[in-house]
């Protein structure tokens, strides 16, 4: 293959992340060309609803993958925990470049640390699992629906002189702005979003010319940790619209699995952590054992 059409979304840190993977390609197979096919999705054209509420499946994904069956891309590039862990027959997840941070953020303009955050502050958030996490730590919390940008969150954070609001710790180094954190969250306490950090890309099952031209820059740690955190997610039907997280590292010959659920009120949750050879083994024993725990009452299900 000569020439690449990679589909991407138009915000700065969508495009940071597709001319990542481009200069990546370009790098590992010298004559290759590369496009960039910008578009907008749902959760692009509709900013003043939270996401939860907005009721859709691909919020960021659908009109890419429309584009992916009409041949019009050959491959889309996508925040990996923005895929939905079922995907449109015809597609499929292709895999990951190494991930970044997959920790949260917390930015604020009065405080260093959230520990300093009055009972009663004001966090502004668009994630439930945020929240939840948030609450569960300081149940007097009160929050505010945040979307956007960051320089319109930034600006939000001024305007309305919130007590602070988190975002991926990812999203900011990959934009340069890492000064801008006050406190990177402990992913223990704090446990990030399923596949939080890695980039995924995603093209037609069927395209075996695509598979192998990104073998060179995909990065095995990084697929079997995300793979394990999808599978624990997909069993347990989580999605933005629940308060749910997992995290997955090698550490040694071991791997670590981390996983909570909570209410959206932060008053009800699991934490645990699972250790073992395998990743996706861990996650599955960890469905099990959030099962019996009550994980489906907790996150709403039958």
């Amino acid at each position: 293959m000569k020439h690449l059409r990679i589909g991407s979304r138009k915000s700065r840190l969508a495009l940071w992340q597709t001319n990542h993977i481009a200069a990546l390609l370009m790098d590992a197979h010298p004559g290759l060309t590369t496009e960039i096919v910008t578009m907008d999705t749902i959760g692009d054209k509709i900013t003043d609803v939270p996401l939860p509420k907005i009721g859709a499946k691909g919020l960021f994904t659908q009109e890419l993958e429309d584009a992916l069956l009409d041949g019009s891309v050959d491959i889309a590039v996508h925040s990996l925990k923005d895929l939905p862990t079922i995907l449109p027959d015809g597609l499929a997840y292709v895999g990951s470049p190494e991930r970044a941070a997959p920790t949260d953020a917390f930015i604020s303009t009065k405080w260093t640390c959230f520990e300093d955050v009055p009972e009663n502050g004001v966090i502004a958030t668009g994630s439930l699992r945020r929240k939840a996490q948030l609450l569960s730590v300081k149940p007097g919390l009160r929050f505010e629906s945040l979307r956007g940008n960051i320089d319109t969150r930034l600006r939000k954070l001024e305007e309305f002189g919130w007590d602070g609001i988190i975002m991926a710790t990812a999203a900011l180094e990959r934009l340069e702005r890492p000064e801008l954190v006050a406190q990177e969250l402990n992913a223990q306490t704090f446990v990030p979003a399923v596949s939080q950090g890695a980039i995924g890309i995603e093209a037609r099952a069927d395209r075996q010319d695509i598979k192998d031209l990104l073998a060179p820059i995909l990065h095995s740690l990084t697929m079997q940790a995300v793979q394990a955190e999808r599978t624990f997610m997909r069993a347990l039907e989580g999605g933005c619209s629940v308060p749910l997280g997992a995290y997955c590292i090698k550490t040694g010959a071991e791997w670590s699995f981390r996983a909570w659920v909570g209410t959206e009120d932060g008053q009800r949750t699991l934490n645990e952590l699972a250790v073992g050879p395998d990743p996706v083994a861990l996650a599955n024993a960890m469905v099990t054992d959030f099962r019996a725990k009550g994980a489906n009452e907790i996150l709403g299900r039958s």
